[in-house]
């Protein structure tokens, strides 16, 4: 790429010099010519009026003696080659005149004229009282071949001047290039997407640098602009993600609040039923024989029931809230193995449970028996999920930052198992209150929701990632007790 603008450059300049150079030349020619054809026709003009001045002051008794020495002495100098004095009648030419052919009647008023390479001049003077003229031829060829020499030195200095100039070309074409390719290719960096790119080149010409501070000013500017576009960008994006999840948040919530209202009135209407079903099912029960059909029959009854009145707690758990917790401080650790330890009887055999603990998980605030109910809901979940092809169930309690605050430290309990997963389409939706895949019978819809309104009494956030055919994973956030603490007080301070 360099060497491609420097031959450009170089062209450039090497065309401007042949268009210059003959115009030089013949300039320069012109006025070599021109300055010694002036000077020998001055000098001969000179000389042949001193010859004039003195045939006019020749006395009259040697005048032809006088003019035929004055004739000759112009001869013997070696520039005259013709000499003649005449009155129009008489003629008194140099005895030593060289042969000439025919002598042009007019003078010669430039030098060079009539191409016969002598320069022919006449000047008059009076003597005795008649006009006589001199007429004499000078030589040419000399100032012709002085201007030819002075010609071929010219020639040889514009040769040498052609040279230098090439030189010089060559020298400030790879000096304009040079820093020129630089900036190019820094600028083709910025253009391919490396915006802090700097654009530097060194260069000794004062020009180029100014240029490439103002262009790297330019640029460091957009790039700030840009940055500063990006970072507005980024900040609005993140707004409108974060104002779209409150806005899922508040419909979620209050689709819950609608139906949890619901659920409260449905489910003290079913507790009323339910009582006098169980109560005078068991006085039926004391007043039959024991081991009888019947009385098989209504332990049945009885157990129905109590599965009946479970179901009402939980509807009434989800409607409520959770407003009687008794709220303490306590390491998420214990909650979790008492709930294992209840779910290890019912858990099928072909699946394996694995629990890991990190002691440095910080205490959370709440109700314990809240946290085994989450564990519970979850875990029951996780293995019917893999009670035909089995699996692992495994439970994980660490510390952990809290998605709503990243600079908060709280406690995270996992739930993973290896089942079957969940469609992403389905994930919206699991924790709405009734919602359920299973078949008929074999849910309630209730446990997920459920186990979202308890974390949410605790303050807490939960998340699901399912990949299907892979298995799922419940992350439940708890914040730490002195976070807790921390926002009671200030509830407190502005109450």
């Amino acid at each position: 790429m360099i060497n491609s603008l420097r031959g450009r450059i170089l062209s450039v300049l090497l065309v401007v010099l042949a268009a210059l150079l003959p115009f030089l030349y013949l300039g320069i020619s012109r006025i070599v010519q021109d300055g010694y054809a002036e000077g020998f026709v001055n000098s001969v003009r000179t000389y042949s009026g001193l010859v004039a001045d003195e045939l006019e002051a020749s006395g009259e008794a040697n005048f032809e003696a006088r003019a035929e020495a004055l004739l000759d002495g112009a001869m013997l100098s070696g520039q005259v080659v013709f000499a003649e004095v005449t009155d129009g009648t008489r003629t008194l030419r140099s005895k030593i005149s060289p042969g000439l052919g025919p002598v042009p009647h007019s003078d010669d008023f430039e030098f060079g004229e009539h191409g016969d390479q002598t320069y022919y001049i006449t000047h008059s003077f009076k003597h005795d009282e008649r006009t006589l003229r001199v007429r004499m031829g000078f030589d040419e060829r000399p100032t012709f071949e002085r201007i030819q020499s002075a010609k071929r030195h010219v020639l040889l200095a514009i040769t040498a001047f052609l040279a230098a100039s090439i030189m010089i070309a060559i020298w400030l074409s790879a000096l304009l290039a040079r820093p020129l390719v630089s900036l190019q290719q820094a600028a083709q960096r910025i253009a391919a997407g490396q915006e802090h790119a700097t654009l530097q080149s060194q260069s000794s010409l004062q020009e180029v640098r100014e240029l490439n501070h103002h262009l790297e000013r330019m640029r460091q500017r957009l790039v700030g602009a840009n940055e500063q576009l990006r970072t507005e960008i980024r900040e609005r994006e993140a707004s409108e993600h974060r104002r779209l999840q409150l806005e899922r948040q508040l419909l979620h919530r209050e689709r819950i609040a609608s139906i949890g209202t619901l659920a409260g009135g449905m489910a003290h209407e079913f507790n009323n039923v339910m009582t006098p079903i169980l109560l005078y099912s068991q006085l039926a029960l004391e007043e039959v024989p024991p081991g009888s059909s019947l009385s098989d029959d209504l332990r049945r009854v009885i157990a129905a029931a109590h599965r009946a009145r479970n179901l009402v707690s939980r509807i009434l758990t989800f409607s409520r809230g959770m407003d009687t917790q008794q709220n303490s401080v306590f390491p998420l650790r214990a909650p979790v193995e008492e709930a294992l330890a209840l779910l290890r009887d019912i858990v099928p055999e072909n699946v394996e449970i694995i629990w890991n603990v990190d002691d440095a998980a910080p205490t959370v605030s709440g109700d314990p028996s809240v946290v085994q109910q989450i564990v519970i809901n979850l875990c029951t979940n996780a293995y019917q999920a893999m009670r035909l092809s089995g699996g692992r169930l495994t439970l994980r309690v660490s510390a952990a930052a809290l998605p709503d605050a990243p600079d908060n430290v709280g406690a995270l309990l996992e739930v993973s198992d290896t089942g079957h997963g969940i469609d992403p389409a389905l994930l919206p939706h699991i924790f709405e209150p009734f919602f359920t895949t299973r078949e008929v019978g074999e849910g309630t819809g209730l446990g997920l929701s459920v186990v979202h309104g308890l974390v949410d009494s605790l303050g807490g956030f939960i998340t699901v990632d399912s990949v299907p055919g892979e298995g799922t994973t419940f992350k439940v956030y708890f914040p730490g007790a002195a976070r807790v603490a921390t926002e009671l007080r200030s509830v407190a301070r502005g109450a």
